[in-house]
């Protein structure tokens, strides 16, 4: 039964939008605990970027929180809940499924890039070929995002 009591507006100290944006920040501060290579260094300028995916997935607890808020607010035969379903599969397939092409191809053409001459290898940047997560990764941040969402929720 949805929580919309009061003409459809509950009334709460934050807005419900913000409780995904925690649950999805809670599981990116958790990831230098968990990842021992969160960085990379770039080849050509020596410097340290993040890398993509690593435990827990910042993208499945920001879309595991967002389909709880509407399914528990609005309801799970709501349009809302519906949209979120949408979004929250969409983003899984593509942490799971999407990202892991990508890094392959990244991979294939990083290797190209080396059978060029030096002076040529330059004008290439290094392509990121670890970029999607595993299942476990995956898995921890929709168990987060649910387990974020719940715990405001119920101290709302």
């Amino acid at each position: 039964m949805p929580m919309n009591n009061y003409a459809g507006v509950m009334m709460t100290p934050i807005p419900f939008f913000l409780i995904p944006m925690l649950a999805g920040l809670c599981a990116q501060a958790l990831k230098p605990l968990f990842n021992k290579k969160l960085y990379s260094t770039l080849a050509i300028a020596g410097r340290q970027i993040p890398r993509y995916g690593g435990m827990p997935s910042a993208h499945s607890a920001f879309t595991a929180s967002l389909v709880t808020v509407a399914g528990v607010i609005d309801g799970i035969d709501s349009m809302t809940f519906a949209v979120a379903v949408a979004v929250f599969v969409l983003t899984i397939d593509d942490a799971l499924r999407m990202r892991m092409f990508l890094g392959r191809y990244g991979l294939a053409l990083n290797k190209l890039v080396k059978r060029l001459p030096k002076d040529a290898q330059r004008q290439f940047p290094y392509l990121e070929s670890n970029l999607g997560h595993k299942p476990l990764e995956v898995i921890a941040g929709i168990t987060l995002g649910v387990a974020v969402t719940v715990i405001i929720l119920v101290l709302l």
